[in-house]
């Protein structure tokens, strides 16, 4: 999940040039560097330095930032190693993070799991784990993506311990759409996880589509992309997702 940008822990100083109280002066600093409109989560006074204030920023989209702000809001800096902090203030600052951050994992969660719901089953290879009552995981995936198919090599291993369910969203050209609705087509008529299998790894390889192949109906499969792509949770694959 996307966590902290902005490009802020490399920013040594930012100037705003509004006028005007505290929160004012540093959303228009922030949206004059990244041209995203932010509000401020966390805002606590810092006793290392005087006047400065520790804040945690949040996008719209739920994302969050640590900087030190300036006393006014129209300065600050992203949070650096080298910043000799008080005992207090270290303490205060990670508390704030790690209670951020699984705050906004929690939410997280929360809107994954209500996307996920709305796919069919249909929508999904799923693989039976080796035991019952495992665990679920659902893997949003690219026949085309290297890295799906490094994921993909180990499989088995993954079934021992969790149930997975595979659904689909190709970052790549309309081949990777093909190969995906291709498999879809065929693991719904697979009796058994080895088949589904041998089906994934036939199409996760750098084969040459028929033209016959070439002509398949992928509705679906763009379907599930812009809807994962769309929801703002998921920007890249493999994404590997555990239900709740």
């Amino acid at each position: 999940m996307k966590k902290i940008a902005l490009g802020l822990v490399f920013v040594l100083g930012i100037a705003s040039s509004a006028f005007g109280d505290f929160d004012k002066n540093f959303k228009q600093g922030i949206k004059e560097l990244t041209n995203i409109d932010v509000e401020i989560q966390v805002k606590k006074k810092l006793k290392s330095f005087n006047g400065e204030y520790f804040v945690i920023g949040r996008t719209k989209k739920g994302d969050i930032f640590p900087v030190i702000v300036s006393q006014d809001g129209k300065y600050f800096i992203g949070l650096s190693s080298v910043m000799n902090f008080s005992k207090d203030d270290s303490k205060m600052i990670m508390e704030e993070i790690n209670k951020a951050g699984e705050a906004k994992m929690k939410e997280d969660s929360k809107a994954l799991n209500a996307l996920f719901e709305e796919f069919k089953e249909s929508d999904f290879v799923v693989l039976k784990g080796e035991k019952e009552n495992l665990p679920t995981k659902i893997v949003v995936t690219d026949p085309d993506c290297p890295y799906c198919r490094k994921h993909l090599k180990d499989v088995e291993s993954q079934l021992k311990e969790a149930n997975l369910k595979l659904i689909f969203a190709p970052v790549h050209d309309e081949n990777a759409f093909i190969k995906a609705q291709l498999i879809l087509n065929a693991t719904a008529k697979a009796k058994d996880n080895a088949a589904k299998i041998a089906i994934l790894r036939k199409y996760y390889n750098d084969i040459k589509l028929s033209e016959k192949e070439k002509k398949t109906d992928i509705k679906q499969v763009k379907y599930t992309t812009e809807k994962i792509f769309n929801s703002g949770l998921i920007d890249g694959v493999p994404f590997v997702f555990d239900v709740e």
